[in-house]
């Protein structure tokens, strides 16, 4: 149930400004303590406390409490879930989802005695991004009626507040784990080490009952079982054909199942189960692949919680951090079989497909917190504001935050990075195109294009070589804040290669060529800044050159910086041309 009815105040406006604010900057968890202050300050509360929800334990525990009867023993306070007598207030709001208001507990049947000398009470449900029960807000008072409707509206607001709270912090758990993750694959030295370590964190990422992958094994001709984790009873040979139940089917159509009751299904079999089927609430598997061919199936279980009131399903959101997790997998088994190189044969290369997208993981997310933020400065500028505008805007922060939709998107998309979708294009015309997106005609900062004529369409990727010349240019506006920045390109010379130690095997190539006016690279950094998290910029996480080297690296080119330090940076790129135009159309 949302926030309804009357305008705000200016006061409260101004409160939840504040408020709102906190939460989209701040990374402490002590935010919730600032979510309990303001609903003492908006309800004239004589305490207010937060429950969290713990889905697989079945009850609730204290998070955060103010107030003048508040003590810090209550924090861990296990508060029950469900609609019985005595079982307090805060159970019953986290069992029916609704708001309750009892103006006198002690004559209040469902009451249950925390604080000495409460009279009155109001409990809010906090919800997650996917509407599921997360916890409840709780204010309490010594008078009775102290609490009426404006004040249960100003707590439901609170309570979505709350919710973002806890929402991101669940996000910032995930995005550790992705980067355990990042870690395992790159520091892992075989695969049942890889394999231990990616099953660790998935399964406390994802907080399952079990959690098992099956690999696709040569001579059993089927998709084996090799690792799992949780309470599982998996027989340690349990294997499937492909197309054989649901994990078979996952690993023949690389396609994920997720399924709220597996039985159901007409593909599921049960041969192999981790613990009994009529305790089996959930189902999700996702396929393990590499080059478009299945490698095999990571699957994770729930089981049926003990509370009526529990809906422990996997969500959209879990399917899609699986199957994150499922690629990066597939990508680090790739590399340690030995299949093919991610890159080329150095350290560098595991991280320039595996780790350079968290860098634009963090910087999109920071991105769009601004964007939001900025969004609603300006629309709570307003003198007055409908309280349904406000449950609007913080409904789309919750989900814009909370959820992981951009981040995983982007997640995934590096993952493919160096996967090319050539095609016959205009360096020209995409050097032009990034440019116009990065520096405006305003900027004290001119990028002066220096494009060479007749150099003609050939085959490359358009969309990431752009990404590779916008990344450079956007680097150099870093480090230069008045001045130009050049971006050239022309076909390079015999001399240009000699000069880059570049063999040509044959082909000609485009010189594309970034040059600024700032600091410049000192001679000893010229090779390690295209190393991952090597970077003297203040902000970022140091992966941007390395994402163009790994982009470069994969058309088969070369990029380095041969500038002077102290009279500007240079970084070049050579581009073979594999397939001209003419060479096409004859």
């Amino acid at each position: 149930m949302g926030p309804r009815g009357h305008n705000l105040s200016v006061d409260t406006v101004l409160l939840l400004r504040k408020l709102l604010e906190q939460v989209l900057l701040s990374h402490d968890a002590t935010t919730l303590y600032t979510v309990c202050e303001n609903a003492l300050t908006m309800t004239g509360a004589r305490n207010a406390m937060i429950a969290d929800f713990n889905a697989e334990q079945g009850y609730m525990t204290l998070r955060a409490g103010i107030g003048e009867d508040w003590s810090p023993n209550l924090l861990g306070e296990q508060i029950n879930i469900g609609d019985e007598q005595n079982e307090g207030i805060t159970a019953y709001v986290a069992a029916t989802g609704t708001s309750y208001l009892s103006q006198d507990v002690l004559v209040e049947s469902r009451y249950r005695r925390l604080i000495e000398g409460t009279r009155s009470e109001l409990a809010s449900p906090i919800r997650d991004a996917n509407a599921r029960m997360r916890g409840v807000l709780n204010v309490e008072s010594d008078q009775t009626a102290k609490f009426d409707d404006l004040d249960r509206e100003n707590l439901e607001l609170l309570a979505v507040i709350a919710g973002i709270v806890l929402d991101r912090e669940d996000s910032r758990i995930t995005e550790e784990a992705l980067f355990q993750i990042v870690t395992a694959l790159d520091q892992a030295k075989t695969e049942e080490d890889l394999l231990k370590r990616v099953a660790a964190v998935t399964q406390r990422v994802l907080r399952v009952s079990a959690y098992s992958i099956f690999l696709w094994d040569e001579r059993a001709q089927a998709f084996v079982l090799n690792a799992t984790v949780g309470s599982s009873t998996l027989a340690p040979e349990a294997k499937y054909l492909a197309g054989e139940g649901c994990t078979g089917w996952v690993c023949e159509h690389c396609e994920p199942v997720r399924l709220s009751d597996p039985t159901k299904d007409p593909r599921w079999r049960g041969r192999y189960l981790e613990f009994p089927r009529d305790e089996i609430k959930s189902f999700l598997a996702v396929p393990i692949t590499s080059g478009g061919t299945a490698l095999g199936c990571m699957r994770a279980l729930r089981k049926k919680a003990s509370n009526p009131f529990i809906d422990n399903r996997f969500t959209e959101g879990d399917e899609r951090l699986l199957m994150a997790i499922a690629e990066q997998l597939g990508a680090g088994l790739q590399k340690l079989r030995g299949v093919r190189k991610l890159i080329n044969s150095e350290r560098m290369a595991a991280w320039g497909e595996l780790s350079a997208k968290s860098s634009h993981m963090i910087g999109n997310r920071v991105f769009a917190l601004k964007g939001d933020l900025n969004e609603l400065k300006h629309l709570l500028s307003e003198p007055e504001l409908a309280r349904s505008s406000i449950a609007n805007i913080t409904e789309s922060l919750e989900k814009g935050i909370a959820r992981l939709d951009e981040i995983l998107h982007e997640f995934r998309d590096f993952v493919t990075a160096t996967k090319l979708n050539e095609e016959l294009a205009d360096i020209n015309a995409v050097a032009e195109g990034a440019a116009n997106a990065l520096v405006p005609e305003t900027s004290p900062v001119k990028l002066r294009l220096d494009l060479a004529e007749h150099i003609g369409g050939f085959k490359f990727d358009p969309k990431k070589i752009e990404r590779a010349m916008s990344e450079l240019v956007e680097n150099a506006l870093h480090f230069v804040e008045h001045g130009e920045i050049a971006l050239r390109t022309r076909v390079a010379t015999p001399e240009d290669l000699r000069r880059a130690k570049w063999d040509p095997r044959g082909l000609e190539h485009v010189l594309i060529e970034v040059e600024d006016q700032g600091p410049g690279v000192a001679a000893g950094s010229k090779e390690s800044i295209f190393m991952p998290y090597k970077s003297s910029r203040p902000r970022g996480m140091g992966l941007g050159l390395s994402i163009v080297k790994g982009i470069i690296d994969a058309h088969g080119g070369k990029v380095y910086e041969s500038g002077e330090e102290g009279k500007g940076a240079r970084f070049t790129i050579l581009l073979p041309i594999r397939e001209s135009a003419q060479t096409s159309s004859a």
